[in-house]
């Protein structure tokens, strides 16, 4: 969580107002029902004004704290493709001096590390999985090594992907720790693995899934390793639209260069 001076004080002037409203109301109803009035609009106005004040500030410490970096995150790079700017602007906050909380979130920091994996900087990519897992409380800890797990496994580092899988496996997994440890059994580990058929299934599926439906990002991940999965299988002319489909929409990312590259190689088969 990144909370700037202003940004704090754009949490506390709304909830202050509607302190002010509740305390108002309050008064007000007093007044009246000394006066022997009906006062009960007014309680109750103070009453909702006095619990808008705590949901106002949990949702502006949200807002400010996270969710403008995460939607600056999915905007940069998961729409524009663009992974360097993304953590240009990442790194111009984490840096503010204007800073009055200076937390990395597990949510920023991972498409922090989905930026760097799409400029193919593993070694920084790498250090910020290491950095998602000093930081996640520990109802997120076991997400955030399968995130790690994942880039292990997508960089062929199958040793030590497959001791963290097995031990996040081994401990009970929400529903969104599962959905991830069922990707990488069906994607990344099965890459890694050569069991090309199951990526392959996996991956046809998800790019053609209506909801949620892949943003640009997803999709250009899907297509070059469905390119990669049949140039393994040595089908090129498979391979060739997947892999054309990242040299034309591959944006700023490292994989643009890399489907021209696997082009070329094709060609010279």
């Amino acid at each position: 969580m990144f909370l700037t001076k202003k940004g704090v004080w754009k949490i506390i002037i709304p909830a202050l107002f509607y302190f002010a409203i509740g305390s108002f109301s309050i008064a007000s109803g007093v007044r009246l029902t000394i006066l022997d009035a009906d006062a009960s609009f007014l309680f109750i106005l103070g009453a909702f004004s006095y619990a808008c004040c705590p949901i106002i500030i949990a949702w502006g410490r949200y807002a400010e704290g996270k969710g403008k970096i995460i939607n600056l995150g999915n905007k940069l790079l998961r729409k524009e493709l663009k992974p360097f700017e993304f953590i240009e602007e990442y790194n111009k906050l984490k840096s503010s001096t204007d800073l009055v909380v200076n937390k990395p979130s597990i949510e920023a920091l991972q498409l922090v590390a989905i930026a760097y994996d799409a400029l193919d900087d593993r070694e920084n990519c790498l250090s910020v999985a290491d950095e998602m897992i000093s930081v996640a409380s520990e109802k997120k800890k076991t997400y955030a090594k399968l995130i790690k797990c994942s880039v292990l496994y997508s960089y062929d580092m199958v040793d030590e992907a497959e001791a963290i899988f097995t031990e996040a496996r081994a401990s009970k997994l929400d529903f969104l720790c599962q959905s991830v440890a069922d990707a990488i059994l069906k994607s990344d580990r099965a890459m890694a693995l050569g069991d090309y058929k199951t990526v392959e299934a996996y991956n046809l599926n998800a790019l053609s899934q209506a909801f949620p439906k892949p943003d640009n990002l997803s999709k250009l991940m899907l297509n070059y390793k469905l390119g990669e999965v049949y140039e393994k299988l040595q089908s090129y002319e498979k391979a060739i639209p997947y892999y054309q489909y990242c040299t034309d929409n591959g944006g700023e990312t490292a994989l643009k260069e890399s489907a021209k590259s696997a082009l070329q190689r094709i060609q010279q088969k």
